[in-house]
């Protein structure tokens, strides 16, 4: 049989059970920064977004306008 040393026990110094990692709801004074951050990252996407939009469109217009005066 196996034989417990007590002398290798080690007491736990931190007691404390953390919390596991969530997003905390505040009010508005005091916004998370998960989803500060995240909105953040959903305005840009769309920005982006919107901005290659607008630049398909124009070179678009631009090669259908060329070819129409082109003829």
């Amino acid at each position: 049989m196996l034989q417990i040393n007590p002398k290798k026990f080690r007491t736990i110094k931190n007691k404390t059970i953390p919390n596991p990692l969530r997003p905390i709801f505040r009010n508005k004074a005091q916004s998370n920064i998960y989803f500060l951050s995240k909105r953040k990252y959903e305005g840009e996407k769309k920005l982006k977004f919107i901005k290659n939009i607008k630049l398909i469109s124009f070179l678009s217009a631009a090669i259908i306008g060329g070819y129409l005066l082109s003829n």
